[in-house]
């Protein structure tokens, strides 16, 4: 296995935990912001709470773990 099909392999091993995280959270109602929320102090939301909120709070997220789905791909099946 070349470099670039086993980059592709731990890019995929981070986009499905942040994948499930994002569905689990949308699904229960509530959106954490995934790239700049620490663990302390994390940045959430709920849909109650601030409907607007939340959905840019979950297309951000989405939007992350697509990026680094099609990085994945692209990166498993870039010529040698």
């Amino acid at each position: 296995m070349n470099e670039n099909r086993l980059m592709a392999v731990l890019a995929l091993a981070i986009f499905v935990p942040g994948a499930i995280f994002v569905f689990n959270d949308w699904r229960e109602g509530k959106a954490r912001l995934m790239l700049f929320s620490r663990a302390r102090t994390p940045v959430r939301t709920t849909r109650a709470e601030n409907p607007r909120k939340f959905a840019i709070y979950t297309a951000f997220n989405v939007a992350l773990c697509a990026v680094v789905a099609v990085f994945a791909v692209l990166l498993f099946f870039k010529p040698e």
